[in-house]
């Protein structure tokens, strides 16, 4: 198991141990722990603001990637989840969350929402995760891979049309062989890629606001 690759899990940050949660100590199930990403946003808001509203819907994990499980590559075509070591929600909808409310904080929208709201909105957000794993292939420089494509739609309750298609693609050091820090250099690649998101978001609401003035 990878958890024999990596030494001893020793975890800090938003973690859950089974065995506090279930009140037994035995078996595998007490050994394991939970994660989630540590992704917010620290920048103040944006300098430019718009009336558009924006309803984030569940994002979509490639199936390699689609458990709870942490994923390691391991070799060229190689890769092994952790059996111990483990996301507390599925990856798609912590991701889609996460996105929802970095792009609240921005404030580049009058109102940012989840799918469930029933309130019509201008512009809607899908994601694709396309990879996530942490990439021990090389030893000496281990690293946190995250890959998400985004597609950002306009009209979404009459005929949807697409404004933006992109892929962003991030990695970051991995600094310890602990779960903690695969976790941790996943949360710095989900943020690199959400500032990038951001701004070419901000291009457009911008450029839309002066055709339309």
């Amino acid at each position: 198991m990878m958890r024999n690759r990596l030494g001893p899990f020793a975890g800090s940050a938003l973690l859950l141990s089974s065995l506090a949660l279930s009140g037994c100590g035995q078996g595998a199930v007490a050994s394991r722990k939970y994660f989630l990403l540590d992704t917010q946003r620290q920048a103040p808001p944006a300098s430019f603001h718009s009336d558009a509203t924006l309803r984030v819907r569940p994002f979509h994990v490639d199936q390699a990637f689609a458990g709870r499980q942490l994923v390691y590559r391991v070799d060229t075509s190689q890769y092994e989840p952790d059996f111990y070591d483990q996301f507390l929600i599925p990856p798609g909808a912590m991701i889609a969350e996460k996105t929802r409310d970095w792009l609240a904080a921005s404030d580049l929208f009058r109102r940012v929402s989840s799918s469930s709201g029933p309130l019509q909105s201008t512009y809607v957000l899908e994601g694709n995760v396309i990879e996530m794993y942490g990439d021990f292939t090389k030893a000496s420089a281990p690293q946190a891979v995250m890959k998400i494509r985004f597609y950002f739609l306009a009209s979404p309750d009459f005929n949807e049309t697409v404004v933006l298609v992109r892929t962003y693609e991030a990695s970051s050091p991995i600094t310890a062989r602990t779960a903690d820090a695969v976790v941790g250099a996943l949360g710095n690649d989900l943020a690199d890629i959400l500032t990038r998101l951001e701004a070419d978001l901000e291009k457009i609401l911008r450029q839309k606001q002066e055709q339309q003035g």
